[in-house]
């Protein structure tokens, strides 16, 4: 055995002790981003009370810190991602669990939902067929707000074809 890589117990305790009395390190200089995570609070503060992104970069120019509006946007959205990603999610309540929580002063009671049955049942986003239409006698209530038609484009054909199989190759 080679006695340069053999320690005496001793010798590791004090190592160990003289280790335990550092104090932390402190940065003396900080990157951009770094001075940018520090100042978060503050820049965000200077936004809520109504100042711009080029306003603040240039405040933060005057006193010291060089900076222009898309680098502090970009740190400041960095520092936001770090803290959602350091954040615990919290797991979703279920709707039992909410109603539970919620006093019953808070409830609202829910509305109630006809279910439609058998050739009433209209297709899913579709109206019904013109011959499944209330005729006008039978209307109880206009409507307050006409409906929304659909604005998706269906396909004027279909995106492939399926073909017979070939025996050239």
């Amino acid at each position: 055995m080679d006695p340069k890589n053999k320690f005496a117990a001793e010798t590791i305790h004090k190592l160990q002790q003289s280790l335990d009395e550092i104090p932390p390190y402190k940065a003396n200089e900080l990157s951009k981003q770094q001075t940018i995570r520090a100042l978060s609070p503050q820049v965000l503060a200077l936004r809520a009370k109504g100042y711009g992104w080029t306003a603040i970069a240039s405040m933060l120019s005057e006193r010291g810190l060089p900076i222009s509006v898309a680098a502090l946007r970009t740190y400041l959205r960095r520092v936001r991602e770090d803290a959602a990603e350091s954040k615990p999610r919290a797991p979703a309540k279920r709707s039992g669990e909410v109603r539970a929580l919620r006093p019953a002063a808070e409830r609202v009671p829910p509305a109630p939902n006809p279910v439609p049955t058998g050739s009433e049942a209209p297709l899913a986003g579709r109206p019904p067929p013109p011959a499944a239409a209330p005729r006008a006698s039978t209307v109880a209530a206009p409507r307050a707000t006409p409906p929304t038609p659909r604005t998706e484009a269906a396909p004027s054909r279909p995106m492939f074809e399926v073909r017979p199989d070939t025996k050239d190759l």
